[in-house]
Formats: C-alpha cells, structure tokens, sequence
C-alpha cells in the first residue's frame, strides 16, 4: 500500500504518545495507534479521517506485538516506530506486588525490544526508517522506590544508543528520548500524582515531543528536552553513584 509515511506508536491514547501521534499526523504521517484504551483510540480515527489508525491491544498479552507487526505491513510497512508505551510502580521493591513488577518489565522492555526485532529488520532491508525509543532521565542514575522502574529505563537507553551504533550506514536511525518530570497521566497511574508538578524544570508533554522530533530532525542519538531538566541530568550524571541514589531517595519518598 502506498500513501503518506506510517509511524508506529505505542502508547498512543495519553500523554507523550498522543502528542507523538498529533505532532507526527501534521508532518504527514499516517499513524498506527497503538493503546488499551480503544474508545480514545477509535475517536481519534474518527476525528483525523482515518490518518490515525486504532489498533487497540495490551502489549503485555502474547501475541500482541506480533498483530501490531502484521497490521503496519499491512499498512505498507513502518517508517518510524515510537516505543512509548510504559507504566510506572512507585514504592519500595519489598512491598510491590511482584506480578505488578513483572507487567510492568513486560510493557517497559520486553514489548520494545520485541516490536523493534519485528519492525527494524524490514527497514534495513529497504534501507530506510527509524526507531524513537522512550526511555528516561532515571535511566541514567538508580533510583530507590522506583527501582524496577528506573532500571527498565536504563535498560531502553543503553539499547537504543547501542542499536543506533549497529544500525549506521544501513539508512535506518535510533534515537533515545529521555524525558524528565512530565505533567501527563502517568504520574498518576504510577502512584506519583502532585509530585511532578513539585520537581525544578517539569515539562509538558508538548514540549517533551517538540524537543525529541528537533533532536530527530539534528540526528541526535540521545536527547534530553529541557534545558533545566539536562542540567540536573548532566551534573547528576558525573556524580558519585552514591549522590544520584541519595538525590533520587529524596526525590521520590
């Protein structure tokens, strides 16, 4: 099927996915929308004359991954996937419950790594495309009482900068977007209401995805919107290991 360019994105329904998804419908890309929520989905299709294509699913049930896979090269293959989806545990480690954990490790990472073993091999082989991996700035520090959490970010950065690395020369691109504290519903599910709006240099999501697309559009690998927000990453980065962990426990009692 030709037509405009198809961008992928996950975890379209809220917050920084469903700015991916307005931001990417006016650069012209057809998007396929990928979230739980189908009645947010459906009426996005509705609104945009079916340039937003709804496929509702919970990446975290087997099977997915593969159906969105199938579905965009129905659509004609993807030109752009946007791994956004995630969710987030606030709390102590001990007193998670431990099937909590492990959903949310199968959302953060697994969905991911699997959606881009599925969609990247077919934009090598036609030699163009890119991969928008949504990961974080507590991926660059531990983070106590969102342990698993930070780690799962942790884990999408050194992937996305290292596929970046084995992907040069085959005209494909990945790129690591690292927001910090972000006004948008996931505060909320992640226990972490009020807390964001608190944290020197939040962002909202507008401006989180109109940094990442000018960091695309530069050829950045890793990109942090914000610049007081890269500042505090920046010098918590080059600190003892020991300081991030304290900052991080304060931060996030």
């Amino acid at each position: 099927m030709s037509g405009p360019p198809l961008a992928v994105v996950t975890g379209a329904s809220s917050g920084i996915g469903a700015e991916f998804t307005q931001r990417l419908l006016d650069r012209g890309y057809r998007v396929l929308a990928v979230a739980r929520r189908a009645d947010r989905l459906v009426a996005l299709e509705e609104s945009t004359g079916g340039r937003v294509i709804a496929e509702p699913c919970d990446l975290t049930v087997d099977g997915a991954t593969d159906a969105v896979a199938k579905r965009a090269e129905e659509l004609g293959g993807a030109d752009l996937l946007v791994c956004n989806a995630g969710r987030g545990l606030h709390g102590r480690f001990v007193d998670t419950e431990r099937c909590d954990t492990l959903a949310m490790l199968q959302l953060n990472v697994l969905s991911s790594v699997d959606l881009a073993a599925r969609i990247v091999p077919t934009m090598v082989r036609r030699g163009s495309g890119g991969v928008i991996v949504v990961a974080s700035t507590l991926g660059f520090v531990s983070v106590p009482n969102l342990a698993a959490y930070g780690a799962s970010k942790a884990f999408l950065l050194s992937f996305a900068e290292a596929l970046s690395t084995e992907l040069k020369g085959t005209g494909v691109r990945a790129m690591a977007l690292c927001p910090g504290p972000t006004i948008s519903e996931f505060s909320e599910v992640a226990g972490l209401d009020g807390q964001v709006e608190k944290t020197p240099g939040h962002t909202t999501t507008a401006e989180v995805v109109s940094g990442a697309l000018r960091a695309w559009d530069a050829g950045r690998v890793t990109t942090v919107p914000g610049t007081i927000t890269r500042l505090m990453t920046g010098a918590l980065a080059y600190a003892p290991r020991s300081v991030g962990r304290m900052v991080m426990e304060r931060v996030f009692r």
